[in-house]
């Protein structure tokens, strides 16, 4: 199923991340056996930081490992993000479920948009939601309005 032009012109930012976490998952370990680079990865203890400040934090309480759509996809179509990281994921579906036995699997949405409204938002196709299943995931929903940007 694709977006309408309509819809497609009032999206503004689409990003899935994926993030499997547990507390003693090794995320070194999941990257060599997904032969997958993340786009984030720590172990439970290891010190984590604020992303703007700088500030030292409370250490990671669960090591995780996180894989997102961008920068590889830009569309504006949520199931075109969701399509690459499954195309990556289901072949390691093997290796991700027994990591996530103390832990979870987990999808997150990023979609922007100028104009919400009643079914105005993300679209997911039976496809992508198979997927989602077949990695015994959760999934969140970050919508946010966001002004029109000028053209000139």
């Amino acid at each position: 199923m694709a977006i309408s032009d309509f819809h497609a012109s009032h999206i503004r930012r689409v990003r899935v991340t994926f993030t499997v976490s547990a507390p003693e998952l090794d995320p070194t370990e999941v990257t060599r056996r997904m032969g997958l680079t993340p786009s984030q990865s720590n172990r439970r203890g290891e010190e984590r930081r604020h992303p703007r400040s700088g500030a030292t934090l409370e250490p990671y309480l669960v090591g995780c490992w996180t894989v997102s759509s961008t920068p590889a996809i830009d569309s504006k179509d949520v199931n075109d993000h969701f399509r690459w990281l499954l195309d990556r994921l289901l072949p390691g579906q093997a290796v991700i479920l027994p990591l996530a036995t103390e832990g979870e699997t987990y999808f997150d949405v990023l979609w922007e948009s100028t104009y919400l409204y009643a079914g105005t938002g993300p679209l997911l196709d039976a496809e992508c939601l198979a997927g989602v299943a077949a990695l015994n995931a959760g999934m969140g929903f970050d919508i946010y309005q966001v002004d029109e940007t000028s053209t000139e």
